[in-house]
């Protein structure tokens, strides 16, 4: 017997062991019948599941490294891009996406273009979470994260590029990019001139309880009608400029900066013509015209930095994250009301308003993985954040029509009535907990977040309620279950369940009255907190030429705030006679429960067709004082479809469309109506993507125009038909966009905008 048989089965005694360990996603081949010598290969399925994690092995799956970061999530089960780069997961546009475990911090648009440049091959796995823990510390419904592997060498990536539609709007954009080992660096800037028309219908009926009998809804007195007709367009510009820095310390440890400064001027005119009939306390119409522009100031800028340290390479790390904002806001209004019909009670009103507004914030967050085992780790989570608000309404009563050469304005001319002065400083501090194992293809994972938050408010210079001082103490907390099974012939099992808690703002809670032209908000002080359950279970087979799921899911909201429109009980002390007032309650309970499902035929890696299908009951139980003693409630099956084509022709260009439909929907005393929408495009790249160009129609029937959208608030009380269409729903777009440089150091840079 010679050496080699002697050491064979001591190799395979000592192989054996590793490939146990990933039996569910280990091939072994077959030893070569000479018994030369003894393969072992270790193969990751393309899709799999994780814990929480649904996840696409794009590194693994040869047949898209050709494409861009676009194919391979067109390729991700439940995720629809259409034609416009816009990102669904399962149905759902609440959507957070994270680059590298890291939440983005790239706007909607920007990100869009990023996807449809960034090589396929740059990307390890994608990773899609639909019922986040709270370790992701999001208000999204879902998340989607890349996890990218390319590395680069020093070199340098310039693009830059004009986008336009007949919307209209044009956007040019510019952005560089150097890297070497252990340093990159990204500029972008980038304009935006848009311009948008738009028209709406309202009528309202408003209802009054029957003195000899409240509360029956059968005996409810008419008091105001109301009938309007609206045009209104706006015209913005905005710029942005967005650097980043990326430093690796050395081989276990790098440091990211960022920042953000977006300057931006929106002007808005509108046109109003209304008619408003009073029936109590004495009968009375009014119609009126009336005109008003709008001018508004932006600065909208926001930094952070990322620290994280890897102790080894099986998950072992620590990061640590700063981000902060700040919102700066100038608002100019002129408003001007002429009656053609009064009776004396009202008259003609001019005024000015002056609005000003800023919101900084700072949040510090610090999360440590630590694996105990290779089927095992335990992840804890820190945060602190601060934030303040301050805003400075200066409304002026006028004697004429703005004139912006002429007009005086003077303290002495203040419309005391809505005058105010609005400071709130935040402070908050959490906690969260998770523990996950692994059991062969079973995964269990277990999280617990806690929350504290402290807040102040304070409303000064009012008529209404002088002096509003309040400071609140709220605790929340957000536990979280995730099993996972996932057989060796690739069939996934998941159930999970997570609670969040949701605590009413100081709008909701004030007592001060903000006033209106012809109503008024108050808050309710006494508002608790609400209670979002939501539970999910599924199924979902994974094939070589496509994928199948199922998602059973379920949703109750106790204790859920909404805003009511009622009106007052008699005349309002400062208007002088009947007006509709807004206020929130902890109305009851709703909830959600359906099915969704996914189907996607693949034949090849540049060509699928899905379907996306959701159907689900909403209902709500109201429990509000002036609806008498018994709940008000209602529930209705709804559903939503969307079939989706997209392939790659000639391996360059790229074709998609895609047709949506949602039946009519109920929410919380409303109905809407149902929604239809066809969408196509095309895109084309050359020269080794070099150049690329596309072309995209949006609602090619422009039924967004044709049927509109019309939603009815159903509250006995307030009855209100609404209708609004975008006057230019059908557009197309167009783009072009030069790139020079290394191809994937785009994973690094921020890009145009669609």
């Amino acid at each position: 017997m010679n050496l080699r048989n002697l050491l064979l089965p001591l190799l395979i005694a000592v192989a054996a062991p590793a490939v146990c360990q990933t039996v569910d996603t280990t091939k072994t081949a077959k030893p070569a019948k000479t018994l030369q010598a003894v393969t072992i290969a270790a193969k990751r399925p393309i899709y799999t599941a994780d814990g929480e994690k649904n996840i696409y092995n794009v590194a693994d799956d040869p047949s898209v490294q050709s494409g861009t970061t676009e194919d391979a999530l067109q390729n991700t089960p439940g995720v629809t891009v259409d034609v416009e780069g816009n990102l669904q997961l399962r149905g759902v546009s609440s959507i957070e996406i994270w680059i590298d475990d890291k939440p983005s911090k790239l706007s909607e648009e920007n990100l869009k273009t990023w996807l449809q440049t960034l090589p396929a091959s740059a990307i390890d796995h994608i990773e899609t979470i639909t019922n986040p823990s709270a370790k992701y510390a999001t208000e999204a419904e879902a998340v989607i994260n890349i996890i990218t592997r390319a590395h680069i060498k020093k070199n340098h990536f310039l693009s830059f590029g004009l986008n336009a539609a007949s919307q209209p709007y044009v956007s040019p954009w510019i952005s560089y990019t150097w890297a070497s080992d252990k340093l990159s660096f990204n500029i972008y800037g980038s304009f935006r001139n848009s311009n948008n028309d738009n028209e709406s219908w309202s009528k309202s009926t408003t209802f009054g309880d029957d003195p000899t009998a409240p509360g029956d809804l059968e005996r409810l007195q008419m008091l105001i009608r109301n009938t309007n007709s609206s045009n209104y367009g706006t015209h913005n510009n905005m710029g942005t400029i967005f650097m980043s820095l990326n430093y690796a310390i050395d081989s276990t440890s790098d440091i990211n900066f960022w920042s953000n400064l977006s300057p931006s001027t929106h002007d808005i005119e509108s046109s109003l013509w209304v008619q408003r009939e009073h029936f109590f306390p004495y009968p009375a119409l009014y119609i009126y015209n009336q005109d008003q522009t709008q001018h508004f100031n932006t600065l909208f800028g926001f930094f952070g930095g990322y620290y994280t340290k890897r102790f080894d390479k099986k998950g072992h790390n620590l990061t640590v994250s700063l981000n902060g904002n700040i919102n700066k806001t100038g608002q100019k209004i002129i408003y001007n009301r002429v009656y053609s019909v009064t009776d004396g009670l009202e008259s003609n009103s001019y005024k000015f308003k002056d609005v000003n507004q800023f919101m900084p914030s700072v949040t510090m967050r610090l999360r440590y993985n630590r694996p105990y085992s290779d089927d095992g780790e335990f992840t804890y989570g820190l945060s602190a954040s601060q934030s303040n608000s301050y805003s400075d309404l200066q409304p002026y009563i006028l004697n004429a029509a703005y004139d912006e050469q002429t007009t005086v304005l003077s303290p002495a001319l203040y419309d005391t009535l809505r005058r105010y002065i609005f400071n709130a400083d935040n402070k908050a501090a959490g906690a969260d907990i998770g523990w996950q194992h692994r059991w062969g293809g079973l995964t269990l994972k277990l999280g617990m977040g806690a929350r504290i938050s402290y807040y102040k408010y304070a409303y000064t210079e009012t008529i209404t309620l002088p002096g509003v001082d309040t400071s609140l103490l709220n605790i929340t907390y957000n536990p979280s279950i995730h099993l996972t099974y996932r057989t060796e012939k690739m069939h996934n099992l998941k159930l999970n369940y997570t609670l969040r808690m949701q605590n009413p703002n100081s709008n909701e809670l004030s007592q001060f009255r903000t006033y209106g032209e012809d109503s008024y908000t108050v808050g309710n002080h006494n508002l608790s907190q609400s209670y979002i359950h939501s539970a999910e279970a599924g199924w979902s087979k994974y094939m070589s030429k496509g994928s199948i799921s199922a998602d059973l899911y379920a949703k109750l909201s106790t204790g859920e705030i909404e805003w009511l429109t009622d009106v007052t009980d008699g005349i309002d002390p400062y208007i002088g006679r009947v007006i509709t007032v807004s206020t929130p309650y902890n109305l009851g309970s709703s909830h959600r429960y359906g099915l969704t499902a996914n189907g996607t035929w693949r034949p090849t890696a540049f060509f699928n067709l899905r379907f996306d299908g959701n159907i689900y009951n909403y209902g709500y139980s109201i429990h509000y004082d002036r609806l008498g003693q018994e709940p008000y409630s209602n529930s209705q099956w709804q559903y939503s479809m969307k079939l989706n084509l997209w392939a790659k022709i000639l391996g360059r260009y790229q074709v998609n469309a895609s047709a949506n439909y949602t039946s009519p929907t109920i929410g919380l005393l409303s109905t809407g109506s149902a929604q239809y929408r066809l969408n196509a495009g095309i895109r084309a790249d050359f020269f080794k993507r070099k150049l690329s160009a596309f072309v995209n129609i949006q609602d090619i029937f422009n039924w967004g125009k044709r049927i509109g959208n019309e939603i009815n608030n159903t509250n006995p009380y307030y009855i209100r038909e609404s209708l609004s269409r975008t006057l230019n729903s059908r557009y197309i777009s167009a783009g072009i966009t030069l790139r020079f440089g290394k191809m994937e150091l785009e994973s690094k840079t921020k890009s145009g905008s669609e």
